[in-house]
């Protein structure tokens, strides 16, 4: 099964909240905006990309690739070219993953899960004006400890 974006359907909203994500700034628990807050799932891999926060003037986006209870941690900034009239290329720029230390060995894994949550996500871009999506990772991922 492939990675699909979506709104977090209401069937998840209690697996969302029990995720216990937090805000950007690790400060608060992640809001679940019901019927609006969206996500690249692959269920079968029990793996989710959340955004978290941030992606205002220079402050990078802040994403988390919740995986089998393990989070990575994300920074990255969003680029791309066109516009509606002609159609939006959407690049994703990674600039900081953070793994942590129990999954480590996986991190190829991890990275190449990252590459396929980021393909279907359309941030703020309507499907219908969406030419391409781009992913760059320009980083070594750092092992986090727990």
């Amino acid at each position: 099964m492939a990675f699909i974006y979506e709104v977090v359907p209401e069937k998840d909203y209690e697996f969302f909240k029990s995720m216990g994500l937090k805000n950007c700034w690790g400060s608060d628990a992640l809001t679940l905006n019901e019927g609006y807050t969206k996500w690249s799932a692959n269920r079968e891999k029990n793996a989710y990309l959340v955004d978290i926060g941030g992606g205002l003037g220079e402050v990078p986006h802040f994403y988390d690739l919740w995986w089998n209870k393990y989070v990575i941690r994300m920074e990255m900034y969003e680029s791309g070219s066109g516009n509606y009239d002609v159609g939006v290329n959407i690049c994703w720029v990674i600039e900081k993953i953070s793994i942590p230390k129990n999954i480590w060995n996986y991190k190829y894994d991890v990275l190449k899960m990252i590459k396929e949550a980021f393909l279907v996500n359309k941030g703020w871009c309507r499907s219908e004006y969406l030419k391409s999506i781009n992913v760059k990772i320009d980083c070594e991922p750092e092992m986090m400890e727990e």
